[in-house]
């Protein structure tokens, strides 16, 4: 795209045409917004003018992904509605123009009653997320969906709880010669509570889960296949490797280095030639032996001046390669050995898991429980089954216009659902005379994240099946992008389109042939990018035998010397001499905000430096409120007091 000041307009005017363009409510339109370009806004102002322009609020279903995004746009949107009706007739019509709506007489009208008609529609607008909606639609069709009618949502702490009882039991009654094996092989690998973790781990994968199952006795084989190797064990991998079809031309090369090397090297050699002269089984036995010559300690492959001196390089320089080589050889022999042995613990664990996913299923089942992936899933399923064709035929009938917000975060199997809803849709467009539109706002570059199951290639499918369908029922169809930012300066966000203009690392963000570009609205705003050099931890220090040390040691690390860096310039920043331009004022410590990938060590270690630096800083502790003894009991006794026993 064009530099809006190139073009004449000011980011703020091409954000405006942006989100008009995309806002149209007579077009289906497929977004593509960054963090910070106003998704929110463009979302109510899509709401907003699909009422305008006479949709009925209950035809319309928007789906976000959180109950705060489903909140605050329907705050919004009451809150634009109400200011309507207080506005005068020339500030109203200011306010429709902006939203490209022609301001008549009967306009202005219509538009100041659209707020007594939102409040007064039953259950009010249908803003909500993908799991209130198959909550609602199961709620409509228990008996389709096979379910009683009565069923309930396990919330997380029961769900764990009922998790935890199932594992208890799968452990205690674990007798057969298979489920022996895996706990054996497991037990020294894992500690019960991280057992757990997998296990929760794998709920959230339950479709593949079953396929993997449906194979039976053919999955380890079927593991192994996808690692690359065909071997059974570990044992059998290093029984196959001892004999190999170049073994004499290494034993030539030892042959050499152990008469013409230098001393280390000839005794390298030696070992080498004692290690091929054992038998099979001997050199089964000592294959570890054979690995250490080698490669080092950290499993790397080792330098060439480690077998053969650069004298007898130069005489015979064909030597470097038959050792490299076979540094690589032993390299791969043991990824094969780590692969089997991968393959061997997930039948392990696959083994034991199996038999407490079905336990947990079968107490949701007996107590009429579902948790949120069912709802995903008997959703899913009810809308996809032919036997209840008449479903969607029943929502058809109640829905004209879909929004979707947040698409990057939409898993595949929340994909289906959404496909399910277009697919009646645009089928027999012309049986009804209201027009039908889907919306959906999302950005391709997030979805890398693979948050909540979230995959880019079903963001791409699904994006390219939205486009056929709207296409091919003969509709307008248009593919927008928001590019400027309402929440970067101008550095920042150049820093970010510099580093994805290289192909390398632009490869999996953003699409073929497309370019990362972004416009900043704080214009002339101060800005900078600070790239601090990676932390190194510190040499250890030996301590002195029979003297007492002056201070601790061996306390320091990488994380704790960053944080005492940066708590150091915090302070530094923040003392005074550094004015803050935009408040013309000094900077002060609650101007500064870290953002850390997760309160770890070093986010402790962090607020530790910073308050014996005298800096106040909101420490993290207000955010563990929950994790006190004190506050569990009190919540623990309000559970107990709600109780309806």
């Amino acid at each position: 795209m064009n530099d809006p000041a190139a073009i004449g307009l000011s980011a703020r005017d091409r954000a405006n045409t942006e989100q008009l363009e995309a806002s149209d409510p007579a077009v289906s339109t497929f977004v593509s917004a960054s963090a910070g370009s106003g998704k929110t806004k463009l979302l109510t102002d899509r709401l907003l003018r699909l009422l305008l322009t006479g949709a009925k609020p209950e035809r319309i279903q928007c789906l976000t992904f959180t109950k705060a995004a489903a909140a605050e746009m329907a705050q919004r949107l009451q809150r634009t509605l109400g200011r309507w009706v207080m506005l005068d007739d020339a500030a109203l019509r200011r306010e429709l123009h902006a939203l490209r709506v022609e301001p008549t007489e009967q306009m202005l009208r219509d538009a100041r009653a659209l707020f007594g008609t939102v409040l007064d529609l039953p259950g009010g607008m249908r803003i909500g997320t993908i799991h209130a909606f198959c909550q609602s639609l199961l709620r409509r069709f228990p008996l389709e969906a096979s379910l009683s009618p009565h069923f309930q949502l396990v919330d997380e702490n029961d769900a764990e709880d009922a998790l935890t009882e199932a594992r208890e039991q799968m452990l205690a009654r674990a007798s057969t010669p298979e489920s022996q094996a895996a706990l054996e092989q497991l037990a020294g690998l894992t500690s019960a509570d991280h057992f757990g973790r997998l296990i929760a781990t794998l709920q959230d994968h339950l479709p593949r889960l079953h396929g993997a199952l449906a194979m039976g006795s053919g999955l380890a084989a079927a593991q192994r296949r996808v690692l690359g190797v065909t071997a059974t064990s570990a044992a059998s991998v290093i029984a196959d490797a001892v004999h190999w079809q170049s073994e004499h031309g290494l034993r030539e090369a030892a042959s050499i280095v152990r008469d013409l090397g230098a001393k280390k090297s000839s005794e390298r050699a030696v070992r080498l030639l004692d290690w091929l002269c054992l038998e099979t089984q001997d050199r089964q036995d000592h294959w570890h032996r054979w690995c250490e010559e080698f490669l080092t300690k950290e499993g790397k492959p080792r330098a060439v001046s480690g077998f053969v001196s650069k004298a007898v390089t130069d005489r015979h320089p064909e030597l470097a390669s038959v050792f490299q080589a076979e540094c690589e050889r032993v390299i791969g022999i043991l990824d094969a050995c780590a692969a089997v042995r991968v393959a061997s613990v997930s039948t392990a664990l696959i083994t034991l898991v199996a038999p407490v996913l079905q336990a947990y299923a079968d107490h949701k089942e007996a107590a009429g429980l579902l948790d949120y992936d069912d709802l995903i899933g008997r959703t899913s399923r009810l809308l996809i089954d032919p036997g209840a064709a008449w479903v969607l035929y029943k929502l058809d009938g109640g829905l004209d216009h879909l929004l979707l917000d947040e698409v990057q975060d939409t898993a595949p199997a929340q994909w289906r659902i959404a496909h399910a809803l277009t697919d009646e849709f645009f089928a027999g467009t012309g049986a009804r005379d209201a027009d039908r539109t889907v919306f959906a706002v999302g950005d391709r570059k997030q979805s890398i994240y693979s948050f909540q199951g979230a995959d880019i290639e079903a963001f791409d499918h699904s994006h390219r099946l939205l486009r056929d369908r709207v296409k091919a029922a003969g509709m307008s169809w248009r593919e927008t992008g928001l590019d400027v930012s309402f929440r970067s300066t101008r550095p920042i966000l150049e820093l970010v389109d510099r580093v994805f203009a290289n192909p390398t690392a632009a490869a999996g963000v953003v699409g073929e042939g497309e370019r990362l570009t972004h416009y900043a609205d704080r214009a002339g705003q101060a800005g900078s990018v600070e790239l601090w050099p990676l932390t190194q931890p510190p040499d250890p220090v030996e301590p002195q035998p029979w003297t007492v040390p002056e201070q601790n040691q061996g306390l320091s690390s990488a994380p704790q010397i960053l944080a005492e860096t940066l708590a150091s310039w915090i302070a530094q920043q923040t003392g005074g001499g550094v004015m803050l331009e935009s408040k013309r004022r000094p900077l002060v410590p609650g101007d500064v905000m870290v953002l850390v990938r997760r309160r770890n060590d070093f986010a402790r270690a962090l607020v530790r430096q910073l308050k014996s630096l005298a800096v106040p800083v909101a420490g993290l502790d207000r955010l563990m409120l929950t994790d006190q003894s004190a506050v569990q009991d009190l919540m623990a006794l309000g559970d107990a007091l709600l109780l309806p026993q």
